[in-house]
Formats: structure tokens, sequence, C-alpha cells
């Protein structure tokens, strides 16, 4: 019996367990109801070089190259998303760990040879540190007093922090080293600070030196002595190869994954700063107790593996933010189920210019010539009315004009977190075509529920009624290209036009919320009526002067002097996202006590508002237009409906697709449940 066929049920049962609970759960529970419910091969259940029960061991790591794909939650505990729904579904048997494999190759940089990558090697390393909390464990149970058995805890978070430190490293510089063999993806402004000493230059040049290889050692030297454990070092190391919002977007996954203990950005970082702080004060004073240099900080078996829990599902979640490494991608070439274009139009440019040769890349005025002597009218006029919509939209970032064998454009254009290229023009002699690149925005972190949507907006289009199902088949892994037929269509123009501007508009940080109307409804007459979502605690005044979480909570206190403190960080929490976190096109939820059994459903249109001449309970104000008022809550699955069902004034809504779900019902009534039926009921 292979090794895949040994650990697949094992895999499989574990995904299938974390389905039923619904719920995160913790990974002793898990190990224990996995061992009922698999006969585990014998060679499996023998301790491994470092103790374990070698089945445990390689669940540990397999799970976590399950989260860092998506399919698994690690935050809180062990939960499945929806994906991983999706894959138990779609994959029988041995076949989802093959998948595993597959994905997590696919999806990863890995060096030549037998070296792990990087996150596979941070995974190993925090394995050593979980380690060493087991043995301090065994070593309590004994009772040993000849020496201090919490400093194998220390040890473990020193051990923790390091790994995080060396895989930031090892990570900035595989995307570093990618980055550098895809010309025409566009840089953060920080790669160019990352430089190559001349004599490797000089190798690359002669050819003596792979660019990979060479690049690879100049980054290495540069990060030789920089350290990577607080939250802005961390930050600033990754801003050379992602312009992502990283910790923003890092707090947004981890919310995701735990949606009943939501965490901010700065969180996030107060987390991490407290478990550098600790590292540092455990090597460089073997952890004393700034209270008493005659004794040290207590420290639990518990607190050390919170910490090494803690800082897997950070890495995860950074992994997930900063999406795939770029693939190997050459813009230049269309795909290929785009057909011929025929030969290749001259470069108008270079023959004005006398050029024999020609240039190295093609340039606006060649595409625009070629398009304006080889297109058909009705074709050219759809092309260029897509190409110069790019350039007046508040989200384009540039062009990229190709160097394959026919002129190319592909327009770039920031999706709210990140940025991706969303379409591309091919032309030749005898066709012209329009790819939208759903591959490349997915490999740039776009959410499915958005690609869905534009798929379903191109789909009016001649010839691609199928899209959407082709596309959730392939996975969004493909490029659609729109034949010459669709693009001379009348409306052809409008539809493309509508779609991007959807796509983009929206954004990638929309999100769907509820707020109800106050107790028993009395605000929602006039909220309805005047168009607007409207929250209580007037005697804190206008929230907009609250500069931070901490002045709002003083505020709240002032006003509040007999609630307890969780109370005031309750409320904290909810004032705050009404008032920052809430934005324009995000939609919103309003239960309604006044039409009992229904929900009001809204887009909302503007900022947060302090309207001090107002009644008390009418000033904390953000304007909404209500897109629907009767939707019935029967019609909501189980699982979204279990979010409504919170007693909170404001929370967001973050189950399965919960944008697209309640987008559908503001147009149907009806909620359509996750993608591919990957609901919880």
């Amino acid at each position: 019996m292979s090794f895949a066929e040994q650990i697949m049920p094992v895999f499989r049962v574990t995904l299938e367990l974390l389905r039923e609970a619904g719920a995160p759960m913790p990974p002793g529970a898990v190990r224990e109801t996995v061992a009922e419910r698999v006969d585990i091969p014998r060679d499996l259940l023998l301790p491994d070089a470092h103790g374990e029960v070698r089945w445990w061991s390689l669940m540990i790591f397999r799970t976590g190259e399950a989260a860092s794909l998506g399919w698994m939650a690690k935050r809180n505990g062990w939960s499945i998303t929806a994906a991983g729904v999706k894959a138990l579904e779609d994959f029988p048997d041995i076949a989802i760990y093959r998948e595993l494999q597959r994905q997590y190759r696919d999806r990863r940089l890995f060096r030549p040879g037998d070296f792990p990558g990087a996150f596979e090697q941070y995974q190993r390393n925090l394995g050593y540190a979980r380690q060493l909390v087991r043995g301090g464990r065994n070593l309590e149970r004994l009772g040993v007093g000849s020496f201090d058995v919490t400093d194998l805890y220390r040890a473990a978070w020193t051990q923790a922090v390091a790994a995080l430190d060396h895989w930031v490293t090892q990570e900035i510089i595989d995307r570093a080293v990618a980055l550098s063999q895809r010309p025409g993806v566009p840089r953060p402004n920080s790669f160019s600070k990352l430089t190559m000493p001349v004599e490797l230059v000089e190798k690359v040049h002669h050819n003596a030196e792979p660019l990979a290889d060479a690049f690879r050692v100049a980054l290495e030297r540069f990060f030789e002595f920089k350290t990577f454990q607080h939250p802005d070092k961390i930050a600033e190391g990754f801003s050379h190869v992602s312009k992502v919002k990283l910790w923003k977007v890092v707090a947004d996954k981890l919310t995701d994954q735990d949606p009943s203990k939501p965490i901010a950005a700065d969180e996030v970082r107060q987390q991490l700063t407290q478990i550098a702080w600790r590292r540092n004060n455990i090597a460089h004073t073997a952890d004393h107790d700034p209270a008493s240099f005659r004794r040290k900080l207590k420290i639990t078996a518990g607190e050390a593996e919170q910490t090494i829990d803690v800082l897997e599902s950070v890495a995860i979640a950074i992994v997930q933010a900063l999406g795939d490494l770029p693939p190997a991608t050459d813009h230049s070439v269309p795909p290929a189920a785009a057909g011929p274009l025929g030969a290749a139009p001259i470069q108008i440019d270079a023959m004005r210019r006398g050029m024999i040769r020609g240039l190295s890349k093609w340039t606006e005025e060649s595409l625009l010539h070629a398009l304006d002597e080889y297109c058909p009218p009705d074709v050219a006029e759809t092309l260029l009315a897509v190409y110069r919509h790019a350039e007046c939209h508040p989200a384009f970032r540039g062009y990229y004009f190709g160097d394959g064998n026919h002129p190319s454009v592909t327009a770039w254009f920031s999706t709210g977190q990140d940025e991706a290229a969303i379409w591309s023009i091919y032309t030749g002699v005898s066709k012209s075509v329009l790819s939208i690149n759903f591959e490349w925005m997915r490999n740039r972190g776009v959410p499915v529920d958005r690609l869905e949507r534009l798929a379903h907006a191109l789909s009016a289009l001649p010839g691609w009624t199928d899209l959407p199902a082709r596309l959730a088949t392939a996975d969004y892994a493909k490029r659609p290209s729109s034949v010459p037929a669709a693009l001379a269509w009348p409306d052809a123009s409008h539809i493309i036009l509508r779609a991007l501007d959807d796509l983009l508009v929206t954004g990638a940080s929309r999100r769907a919320w509820m707020v109800r109307g106050g107790r028993d409804g009395a605000r929602e007459p006039r909220a309805l009526a005047e168009g607007m979502i409207v929250v209580g605690w007037h005697e804190v005044g206008d929230l907009g002067r609250y500069a931070t979480r901490g002045e709002l909570a003083e505020a709240l206190r002032n006003a509040f002097p007999t609630d307890n403190l969780n109370t005031i960080a309750n409320w904290k929490g909810q004032l705050w996202r009404f008032a920052t976190e809430i934005r324009r096109g995000d939609l919103v939820v309003m239960p309604l006590r006044s039409h009992p059994g229904h929900l009001a459903i809204g887009n909302v249109t503007g900022p947060y508002e302090h309207r001090s001449q107002e009644p008390a309970d009418f000033r904390q104000v953000r304007e909404v237009t209500w897109l629907r008022r009767d939707v019935p809550l029967l019609a909501v699955k189980d699982d979204l409906r279990a979010g409504l069902s919170s007693q909170l004034t404001i929370c967001r809504l973050a189950q399965a697709d919960a944008v697209h779900r309640i987008a559908t019902m503001a147009e149907t009534g009806n909620d359509p449940g996750a993608t591919a039926d990957t609901s919880q009921e």
C-alpha cells in the first residue's frame, strides 16, 4: 500500500469530521474522534523520531498545507471552509489527497532538489517547537526537578518566532525571484530597492549564471542581517514584493476563518508585537520578570502552544493575503483557445523610423494602426471602447504592450487589495480578440464571488451563454476570448464595460453587514422611509472625532461608567465598524421587527454622519439605498440565518458567499446558498 493510500483515509475523515462539526474544533478533539473512526495502519501508529505518533504528526503537516490552500482554517481551532467542502465533493477517496498535493505544488515556488520550499520548512520548524512543548509536558508529569522544565516552553516560543522570521525572509526572496522573471508584471515601488552586485550582473550578462540563481544569491546577501519578527518589519519586507495592504487583509482572512471572533489589523499587530517582545525577553534576559530580577516570568505549556498556533494561523493568512506567487505568464501570447490570428501586422512606427529589424516591443501606435487597418469597424469600435475605458477608470494602473509575434496590450487594474491583469487585446491580420483573464485575476486573489458575477454579466454576449458553467468547472483557470462576431454585436461594448465596472467598482473588500433598527424596531420606519441605517449610543457624540479604538473605548467608559469592561469592548467594536469599516458599496441587512419574519436589504451609499440636530436616537447615521424590504427570513439558508440571529446591533455577515447571496436576495428574494452548494445546512 502506498503512503498516499495509507494517509488518505485519515486526511479525508478529518475533513469530513470538520464538515459535520460546522464550527472550529480543538485539535485534540479532532485527534480523538479520527482515531475512533479510522482503522489507522499499524506503521502509522508508531512514534516518529521525535516521539510523536506518526499519523498525527503527518496530519498536522497536511492540514497546514490544506489551510494554506484555503481548504481549512486553523484559527481558534480547526475548521473546514467552503473550498474544503467543495474539494470533498469533487474528489472522491484517494483523489482528494492527490489534489491536495497537486494544488500545493502548483501554487508554491519550490526550489530545485530535495530542500523543502519556504512554507513547508516553516511547518517543519513549528513542528519542532511543538515537540519541545510536548517534551516539557512529559517531564512535568514525571516531576523532573533537576532543571527548570518550563525552559523547554521558552525554547519552543523562541523556535516558533525564529521559524516565522526565517519563513518571511525566504518567502520574500522566492517572490522577488519570481517577479524578476515576469516581465510586464507591475512591481511595488520597493522592488526597485532590491539590488544586485555588478559581479553577478556580469555573470548573468555573459550567460555564466541564470538570472534566478544570481538574483537569489544577491537577495540572500541583502536580507542576511535583517529580522522579521516585529509586524512593522514584516510588512516592510513584504512591501518589496506585494502591494497588498498586508495587516488589513490578514485581519480579514483571520476574521473569515472564525467570524464569531472578528479581529482588526491593529489587534493582529499587537499580538505579534507581544510575541516578539517575549521572545526577545527570553533570548536576551533569560525571560526575567520586570518586577523582579530574581525570578523569571511564568510560562505554561498552554501559552507556548497558543503562541505556536497564532504564528501558524497568521502565516497562513499572509500566504492567502499575498495570493499565489506570480505565475510564469507571458502576457504577449494569446490563449490557445483564441485560435490563429493570421499574419502579424507591420510595426508602423518602426517602418516610419526606417528600422530594419523593428522594435523589441509593440507600441500603442502600432496596436491602434493594426485595429484600424485590419479589424472590421464594428469589432474595432468595441475593442477601442474597452481600451479607452481603462485609463478613464480610477482603478486603472497601466498598460503592458507585448513583445510577441502579434500586437497586444494588457490592462492592469487595482482590485482593492492587489493589482491584476484584467483583460488583453490581441490582433492579427485575419482576427482580433479580447481575452478576459479570469485565471490571472484568480491568481492575484480576486474572490470567487466576484469572478462568478463577472462571468454571469459577460454571458449575455453571443457565444458565451455557457461561460459561467465552463469557468466554474475549471476553477476559473481560463482566459476566455471573445470571437469577432460577439465583439461586433451592437450591445457588446455596453455589456463588457458594465461588467468591468461592476467588477472594479465594488472592490475586493465589498462586505455584507447586519444593522438592527433599534429596540423593538423603533428606528425602522424612518430608516426605511429616508434611506439610512441608524444606531444609538448618542452619549459619545460624533464618532468621527475618535482617531483610534482606544479613544472610542475611553469615551464609552466615561459615558457609561457603571458598565463592565466586556460590555464597553463589545460596544467599541460595533461602533468602530459602523463609523469606519462599513464602506460605500457594502450591502446591509436589517431584520424587521415592524414586519416580523422579513428583512430589508440595502446598499450603503454614504459615509458616517453625526447629525447633531436630530433627536438622540437618530444622530449616528449612514445613508443607504434600500433595494428590497420584503425578503422572507424563511428564504434564507440556515448558515446565513444563524448570522442574522446575532444579538449584536452591528455585525459583519461573513458566511460563505454572503455578499453574492445577499445581492441575489435583493434581486430575487431567494438565497441561492453558497457557491457549488457548499452551504453547511
